[in-house]
C-alpha cells in the first residue's frame, strides 16, 4: 500500500532519459549524431528532446545490442 513518501514523489523528470546512463554496461551509453545517448530515444528512436536537437532517429550503430553481450 503506497505511504507518503510515494504519494509525495512526483517521479522522474520529463526531460530525464527514458533509460538512466547507469542502465548500460559500465555506464556508457553510445551516442546518437544528434548530441544525446541512446537513452533519450524511444523504441521508435525518437528523441525525447528532438525539440532541442532537430533529431532525425536513433541509427542502429548508435543502439546498444539488447541483452548487452551480443
Amino acid at each position: 500500500m503506497p505511504g507518503s513518501i510515494s504519494d509525495s514523489n512526483p517521479g522522474p523528470s520529463d526531460l530525464g532519459p527514458y533509460v538512466p546512463h547507469w542502465c548500460y554496461p559500465d555506464n556508457a551509453p553510445k551516442a546518437c549524431p544528434c548530441g544525446h545517448h541512446e537513452g533519450y530515444h524511444n523504441d521508435a528512436g525518437i528523441c525525447l528532446r528532438r525539440g532541442e536537437c532537430d533529431c532525425t532517429g536513433l541509427p542502429p550503430e548508435c543502439q546498444t545490442p539488447f541483452g548487452f553481450d551480443e
